[in-house]
């Protein structure tokens, strides 16, 4: 049995402290000489970073359950707000800042069901109809919602299936989702028709974009090609979009927006059966840190539009270069036509576990492939990634020789994880 630890009798030396954590950290991932390719860490260059960690420090001890006390949080979360809004051509809608993709997904799914009391009062068994390509926080959500959930197998080219999701639409399913884009295979869903699909049936739709929703917009400025997913389709009632993403604020925030802001009313926690008195908040939490809302808004605020726009395109660059080389190695192909900068690739003949393997044991921390189709993803891409791609090409170039030669098997054990402890 393991011994378990006890609380500590003493406290440390603040040097201790330091030098305790510094040991700790020894196993941690080099993200920033980029060895940590597309996932975990959304990097977009020093300056940035450094502006989100002054403005943490600075609102540390911030809460965004009291905003009267603290006005100066109300005041970012609320222009943050209407900056996603205004990217999301969201005019007459509302947005607040969560946690992170998972409590967006959450609210706008838990505001769909109250929504659907009223709007739907006729379901009894409400049902989510979403491809087999969304993230798993739907389940999530609809586990804690009561909410059944039906996966529809995607078509071969990895969008969703419309025939099979028609076929499988009754009149018990008031939510449906799709991917801008999957964060799998890197290919926007039908936002368009989907949502057309929805409407018509009097069906909340939900467009997940907490990969693509703060970069869509800029590559669009750029005059890329980028599906509509936004607020402009029609049908579109909810967004979830990252702001920890290629919105490059410190971890733990995220969007939740609205098409209109009527639907708030669906959206908030409204209670004052209690000794206390009225209670209300609009996002799962209570205590919300106000630092990781101070930092989204200076990170937007020092970036402006140009910034991100410049990013972007910086970002594009090292999708194109995946895209061109990838496919010149030999037995390699990228899976499906990636529109954003999301994308997996795999092999006609080797296993993708021991390229994973491969890459792992030069330095690089690949998580373990996907498994239907079998692919290494390549996530989400970052300039910290950026600045080493053409080593990263190297040593793929290298694992597949050496695999293709059967000159040496892998250490499978090395692979890294995703969403696993």
């Amino acid at each position: 049995m393991t011994k378990k630890m006890t609380f500590p009798q003493k406290g440390l030396e603040e040097a201790a402290i330091w030098q305790a954590m510094e040991c700790a950290r020894q196993g941690d991932v080099d993200w920033r000489a980029g060895r940590l390719p597309g996932f975990y860490v959304h990097f977009a260059n020093d300056d940035v970073d450094r502006i989100g960690k002054i403005a943490l420090e600075k609102f540390h001890a911030t809460n965004a359950l009291g905003l009267s006390a603290f006005p100066s949080i109300k005041k970012f979360e609320s222009e943050v707000a209407e900056w996603a809004l205004s990217l999301f051509h969201g005019v007459g809608g509302v947005a607040s800042i969560t946690s992170g993709g998972t409590e967006s997904i959450f609210i706008a799914m838990k505001t769909a069901r109250e929504w659907a009391k009223v709007a739907r009062p006729e379901v009894t068994k409400p049902k989510m109809l979403i491809s087999h390509s969304a993230h798993p926080a739907f389940d999530k959500a609809a586990k804690y919602l009561g909410l059944e959930v039906v996966r529809i197998m995607p078509r071969d080219d990895f969008k969703t299936d419309i025939a099979a999701l028609k076929a499988a639409l009754d009149e018990q399913t008031i939510i449906m989702a799709g991917s801008a884009p999957q964060f799998t295979m890197g290919v926007f869903d039908q936002i368009e028709e989907l949502a057309a699909l929805a409407s018509e049936r009097n069906i909340w739709f939900h467009t997940d974009a907490c990969v693509g929703g703060f970069l869509s917009p800029f590559a669009e400025q750029n005059g890329h090609q980028i599906p509509l997913w936004d607020f402009r389709v029609k049908g579109v009632k909810s967004i979830s979009a990252d702001l920890h993403k290629y919105g490059f604020a410190p971890k733990g925030a995220s969007i939740v927006a609205f098409s209109d802001a009527e639907y708030q009313q669906y959206q908030v926690f409204d209670f004052n059966n209690w000794s206390r008195g009225r209670y209300v908040t609009s996002t799962f939490a209570g205590t919300r840190s106000g630092a990781n809302i101070a930092a989204s808004w200076a990170v937007m605020r020092f970036l402006g539009n140009e910034g991100y726009c410049k990013i972007a395109e910086q970002i594009w660059t090292i999708r194109e270069t995946l895209m061109r080389e990838i496919p010149t190695i030999e037995d390699l192909f990228v899976y499906g036509d990636p529109e954003l900068t999301v994308m997996s690739y795999g092999s006609k003949s080797l296993d993708a576990a021991d390229i994973a393997a491969g890459l792992a044991d030069k330095g690089w921390h690949t998580v373990a492939p996907s498994l239907n189709p079998p692919a290494i993803n390549l996530g989400i891409l970052s300039l910290a990634f950026g600045e080493v791609v053409e080593a990263y090409l190297t040593d793929l170039r290298d694992v597949i020789a050496q695999l293709n030669a059967g000159e040496k098997s892998f250490d499978r054990s090395l692979i890294g994880t995703y969403g696993t402890k």
